[in-house]
């Protein structure tokens, strides 16, 4: 495992790449950052934060959509001595105040679109406008680009840890959605981090020429998946990553045939349109040896659908916040679809049934798994942590496994609540408690709905209005507008709104979801088209 601290790691240069080499490319305007000059700019900024009275063990938020100096900023930081915590670019001013005050961020780094939401959170959150940031060049309503506050002209050497500070010290703070409402801050270590660079570097050494492969890089960088695949894998490999804000499906093929991508990693809904939409036939795609699924479960039909339109390997990996996040990779020589593949170098697993035995092979189970990259635990939060990680370390996915003769892992259900809408979790119990506070709802639960069209979940609200309410369309429409209002995008109600005489509950008062599962499997066609 790796011995020191993760700047130290990740610019190791394992690959011995040249300084001039691209690492981030901007898909739009062809802008370059190279592994040497990423390197420089860490370290300027690292020097930067100190010298505006950052101290070892703070935390700077990062509230933004992708752009190429993204990584400047997190590796400066780390560099620094300090912890990243990287908020969802949609999320309310609301929603970027709990993450605020939860990992007592002392800065915060945002874009111009995001602006006046960062303002409005930071003043809630008494954090001085002085210590709020720009990605850019341009001075908005006093706030002014990091790059003329907190980066120096000098470097500042980053600080170094021995093996056991790196595997204490936590690196990052990124927030997974528990199924009792608010999100959990998830602490990553160094060593969980640079851990996992180093079991996927094992894993896929075989099928990867780090000289030749390129990244594209829509997935956002504040999610799990793009801070560790783009943000680390990438510059420790030496890998240029093409950098795009968001998703666009022209843009994102545009930038395949251009810049000659070879690997692509997504998610379902993008394999959904690759499979689907003719647009894609108007662009030469045929650079990419493969593509690399992950965040939510790809269907076998899925997957042999791209398959055989592109005629690229498509696969899927597996893993979760709280493993940094990578436990499982399917082998490139591996043609199985469905499947999740092989467990990652220095881990050990078990699928257990509801009292905690073991299974045998084939058969279905809960799948607990343990390893160097499992987190430290969730951030203030001790009861939590020992309800997920057990005494002997092993982390309880909440997934349902099953585990065939060759070693590979399936994913076949779910066993929490949570809801997987492309790839981002959504928390029931949190869009219930928003539910009851409108005037309308007397009572209340959401579930996730499938659409094979998408190849998502969809949040659906089922509920009971107060006495007087109209249960017709228009109340439908109301009541999506004020959800939709205050969420971030990937919360709203796509799934679409139902009335229930009375919700569903056990004796104790837990909502009976299965029930409502069953409600929603039945429906032949939607009582009402709500807005997806």
């Amino acid at each position: 495992m790796p011995q020191t601290g993760l700047t130290r790691f990740i610019f190791s240069n394992p690959n011995s790449v040249s300084d001039d080499k691209p690492i981030f490319i901007d898909a739009e305007s062809g802008n370059v950052i190279s592994f040497g000059q990423l390197r420089n700019l860490s370290l300027r900024l690292n020097a930067g934060l100190r010298r505006h009275g950052f101290k070892k063990g703070d935390t700077l938020c990062i509230y933004s959509s992708n752009t190429i100096d993204y990584g400047v900023i997190v590796h400066g930081t780390i560099a620094a001595g300090g912890v990243v915590t990287t908020a969802n670019a949609a999320y309310t001013a609301d929603e970027l105040l709990f993450q605020l005050q939860e990992s007592n961020s002392k800065y915060l780094v945002t874009n111009d679109e995001n602006l006046d939401k960062a303002l409005e959170a930071a003043t809630k959150a008494g954090l001085s406008h002085k210590c709020v940031f720009l990605f850019g060049n341009r001075t908005i309503k006093g706030v002014r680009p990091y790059t003329q506050v907190i980066l120096a002209n000098e470097e500042a050497e980053a600080e170094e840890y021995t093996f056991e500070e790196a595997k204490s010290t936590t690196a990052y703070l990124c927030f997974s959605s528990g199924t009792t409402g608010r999100s959990k801050g998830v602490m990553s270590s160094h060593l969980n981090i640079a851990a996992n660079c180093v079991q996927i570097a094992q894993a896929m050494k075989p099928h990867m020429d780090y000289h030749t492969a390129r990244f594209i890089g829509f997935l956002p960088f504040y999610h799990i998946y793009g801070l560790s695949v783009m943000l680390h894998l990438a510059p420790y490999w030496g890998i240029p990553v093409v950098v795009m804000p968001r998703f666009d499906l022209v843009k994102f093929c545009e930038a395949i045939q251009k810049y000659k991508v070879t690997i692509a990693h997504v998610v379902p809904p993008v394999l959904v349109l690759l499979a689907k939409e003719p647009i894609v036939d108007n662009y030469d795609l045929s650079s990419a040896t493969h593509f690399q699924c992950g965040a939510a479960p790809l269907s076998a039909e899925l997957s042999t659908a791209v398959n055989t339109r592109l005629n690229t390997k498509c696969v899927q990996s597996y893993g979760m916040t709280e493993s940094s996040p990578g436990s499982h990779i399917q082998p490139l020589d591996d043609d199985e679809h469905g499947v999740i593949g092989k467990m990652l170098p220095g881990m050990r697993a078990k699928i257990v049934d509801d009292n905690g035995n073991e299974v045998g092979l084939g058969q279905r189970g809960e799948l607990w798994m343990a390893g160097p990259n499992i987190m430290q635990g969730y951030l203030n939060m001790p009861e939590a942590t020992a309800a997920t990680i057990d005494s002997e370390g092993y982390l309880h996915t909440g997934d349902v496994a099953v585990l065939d003769e060759r070693g590979t892992f399936a994913i076949v259900d779910r066993v929490k609540e949570l809801i997987k809408y492309k790839g981002f979790q959504v928390a029931p119990a949190e869009l219930e408690a928003l539910l009851l506070t409108c005037e309308k709802v007397a009572d209340c639960a959401v579930i996730g709905v499938y659409d094979e069209q998408q190849a998502t979940e969809l949040p659906r609200a089922y509920i009971k209005v107060t006495e007087g309410t109209p249960r017709n369309e228009a109340t439908i429409k109301e009541l999506i507008r004020f959800v939709d209002s205050n969420v971030a995008n990937h919360k709203k109600l796509r799934g679409g709104v139902r009335f229930l005489d009375v919700v569903p509950k056990s004796a104790a008062g837990k909502i009976l979801r299965k029930e409502l599962r069953v409600i929603a499997n039945a429906e032949a066609q939607p009582k009402f088209n709500a807005r997806l």
